[in-house]
């Protein structure tokens, strides 16, 4: 969808989005809510993890960002948890869009935007 071609909403100074981005060492598998951070680093901890996504809500995204130190993977599913979306591998970013709202259970109506390289800091 285009932008409606409107004025344009201006901000004069930066931009902070409190709470917009996580980094954490998982210990198991994540699922993620509409109240967690849109960007998040995530260390799978030692192997490999499923990221589950909540229910798709249109205009929502997640860029998900292994930082695994070893060959651990994230495994990114829709929310009915059963269909795989795509792997995030070590390095990797995975950023993720929803253009519709679905069912808490839905087994689509989120797509892949980029699998990204990334280097870690």
């Amino acid at each position: 969808m285009a932008f409606a071609g409107k004025n344009p909403f201006k901000i004069a100074r930066q931009l902070w989005s409190v709470g917009g981005f996580d980094k954490q060492t998982l210990a198991g598998d994540l699922t993620l809510t509409h109240k967690d951070s849109q960007m998040i680093g995530l260390d799978p901890g030692g192997s490999n993890r499923t990221i589950t996504l909540p229910a798709p809500v249109n205009g929502a995204w997640f860029a998900i960002f292994n930082l695994a130190d070893a060959a651990e993977d994230l495994v990114i599913e829709h929310a009915d948890g059963s269909t795989t979306m795509t792997t995030a591998n070590r390095n990797e970013c995975a950023i993720v869009y929803a253009l519709d709202d679905k069912a808490s259970d839905a087994a689509d109506g989120w797509d892949v935007l980029a699998i990204v390289t990334i280097s870690p800091s």
